[in-house]
């Protein structure tokens, strides 16, 4: 956790540094700083190191605007090759393009652009619908699922907000309703968290709420814990919240519910595996899977697995995460929709996000899953 968490970000901010040093020298030329501020490069030297440890927290707002500052920078840098290139080899004039580019105040203007946009887009959530088929005989009028996940209650959203969210999704009437885990997380307030637990308890659904923890869910990223494991599933059951680790639900002798314990700390607590926990279930129910990281995805499929909802990788959130979700081991699908034979898995972006209210890639959903024969 030391080496992921701060060592190796504070090695990556040493060539972030220099290359800031080199970048707020560049402004400070064109703007002739020099004029009024006479020791420039110390100046310019103390600004790259505050900003470097700034940005050593990577969950932090200083890293989201730094990296965000420095990569569309060098981007610029790779622009200006290529028009310095032209202007030497065929006399394009690139005057104009020397003055933006030495001004400094585009990958500026840009990263804010970026990050006005990354907040509307966390805060506009909308609906995302699916039309599952299946071969199992259940009956004629199937189940809608309505499905939350990745709230991280307290980072993006408030109680007001959650209640409207709520009644949108109740508004649908579905069968039953899921939460897939990191609904709340070290950050939320014990407070906070009892009034999640309320106000997701009391939607109204035919066959209830299903719960499978997350990898945030029980506090135990940091030391400091508002609220304990205990604590949490307390609240959860007294809002009648149905809570499953590697536990099953049946509805209607036709239709089972899985809840997996979640992998992030498997050491921890050993998790069954599906075909343990599916070994005494009737092969002609439908199977729903609630596992929080989608994960095993091959393995569930040989299962007899018919449906996997999972949550966790948020859509990458932050561009370009999404797209080295697969490699990084957050995920075996970052989202959307995916099937494997008679197998099919459905990977929410999350209803919010977690860190700071900002999703540049992605937007913000709660899900609502019709299964039909």
């Amino acid at each position: 956790m030391l080496f992921r968490f701060i060592i190796v970000p504070f090695l990556m901010m040493i060539p972030v540094g220099i290359y800031l040093f080199f970048y707020l020298l560049r402004i400070a030329n064109f703007w002739r700083v020099e004029r009024i501020l006479k020791k420039v490069k110390v100046v310019a030297a103390l600004i790259a190191v505050c900003l470097s440890l700034w940005s050593v927290n990577l969950f932090g707002y200083g890293a989201l605007i730094v990296l965000h500052i420095v990569g569309i920078a060098l981007l610029m840098e790779v622009l200006n090759f290529i028009c310095t290139a032209l202007h030497k080899f065929m006399g394009i004039n690139i005057n104009t393009w020397n003055k933006i580019f030495r001004s400094g105040l585009v990958p500026v203007i840009i990263t804010g652009l970026i990050i006005g946009y990354g907040y509307y887009n966390m805060k506009n959530v909308v609906e995302t619908d699916y039309t599952i088929h299946t071969g199992k005989l259940i009956r004629q009028d199937g189940y809608r699922i309505a499905m939350i996940a990745d709230l991280h209650f307290g980072t993006t959203m408030n109680e007001e907000k959650l209640k409207k969210y709520c009644n949108d999704l109740e508004a649908k009437k579905p069968d039953l309703v899921v939460l897939c885990g990191d609904i709340v997380d070290q950050r939320t307030t014990f407070s906070q968290m009892k009034n999640a637990a309320y106000i997701l308890g009391n939607i109204k659904s035919s066959y209830g709420t299903f719960y499978v923890y997350g990898n945030h869910d029980k506090s135990r990223y940091g030391s400091a814990r508002n609220f304990d494991a205990h604590q949490l599933e307390n609240e959860l059951i007294s809002n009648g919240i149905h809570v499953l680790e590697d536990e099953i639900y049946h509805i209607n002798n036709e239709f089972t519910v899985i809840g997996r314990k979640d992998k992030g700390f498997s050491s921890e607590h050993t998790r069954k595996t599906c075909e343990e926990l599916i070994k005494n279930v009737d092969a002609n129910n439908f199977l729903l899977l609630l596992d929080h990281q989608p994960s095993k995805l091959q393995e569930n499929s040989r299962a007899g697995i018919d449906l996997q909802l999972s949550g966790h990788t948020h859509g990458g959130q932050i561009w370009p995460e999404g797209l080295f979700n697969g490699i990084t081991g957050v995920g075996e699908l970052s989202y959307g929709h995916k099937k494997i034979d008679k197998y099919q898995i459905i990977v929410s972006s999350g209803i919010a996000g977690w860190g700071y209210p900002i999703r540049t890639q992605c937007h913000s959903e709660y899900v609502i899953v019709d299964v039909r024969r």
